[in-house]
């Protein structure tokens, strides 16, 4: 489920999208129902979505769930059961690391939505200092939570994070299916990242030199990459907020 800062940070981004509040919003695998709730009472038309009548996300439903269109049984690994253009917003809270396959989800989420419109995404974050600090001394990045072991089961994979978000990837996924990044938001950060500040410089001078390769081969797409890389809250939050608009092909 998603904190209550997580929930702001995607409020935030919802209210900066063109139409506000007068948008029709799907959040997939919507949980306990606190974004849809929070969405609804700013005005928004909203709809759900739920894989497991018992899963082990929902252990508190809100009154919402039974008060708007909540779709059961859909599979994120699958086709989704709506209409192309059909959402002016689609949302994926903290679900797209349970996913074994980014690239299938994110262009089904992109055929649902409307052109013009937006994905807003959010994931643990491996770019923060944090974790970029984690994984120089371990070897393992922090993944916002229970570390995947032999205990899970093939048909228990989905309740973990076990497919985290590579953000170069994820920039390129983005673009191939009509989704260009536009805002970056913020959640939390934990105080022990304002120590690795002072050596921001170093890190965004090896980013551009790691960037040379892609600018070559694509200098709009390795600038864009670079310019969401160095972002400040990329580099400080918690998890990755991002919102994506659906734009013609390039």
């Amino acid at each position: 489920m998603p904190s209550q800062k997580i929930v702001e940070a995607v409020v935030q981004l919802i209210r900066g999208v063109e139409g506000w509040p007068a948008l029709h919003i799907l959040d997939l695998s919507c949980g306990e129902g606190m974004i849809l709730d929070r969405l609804r009472r700013e005005g928004c038309r909203v709809e759900g979505t739920h894989f497991r009548d018992n899963d082990y996300i929902i252990k508190r439903p809100l009154q919402i769930l039974s008060e708007v269109p909540i779709h059961q049984n859909v599979d994120l690994t699958r086709p989704l059961p709506f209409g192309d253009g059909l959402f002016d917003v689609v949302l994926a809270t903290e679900v797209i690391e349970h996913l074994p396959n980014h690239s299938v989800f994110l262009a089904e989420a992109s055929r649902i939505i409307r052109n013009q419109g937006y994905l807003i995404l959010t994931t643990p974050n491996l770019n923060r200092l944090q974790s970029r600090i984690r994984f120089a001394l371990t070897g393992q990045h922090e993944l916002c939570s229970a570390r995947l072991g032999w205990h899970v089961r093939a048909d228990e994979l989905y309740t973990t994070h076990h497919n985290p978000v590579y953000f170069p990837v994820l920039h390129t996924l983005l673009y191939l299916h009509r989704l260009r990044i536009v805002r970056i938001g913020f959640t939390r950060c934990h105080w022990t990242a304002f120590f690795w500040v002072p050596v921001l410089p170093v890190i965004w001078m090896a980013q551009a030199i790691e960037a040379c390769h892609l600018l070559r081969r694509s200098r709009k797409g390795g600038l864009d990459l670079l310019r969401w890389l160095n972002h400040f809250n990329h580099l400080l939050s918690d998890q990755l907020v991002l919102c994506a608009q659906k734009r013609e092909a390039e």
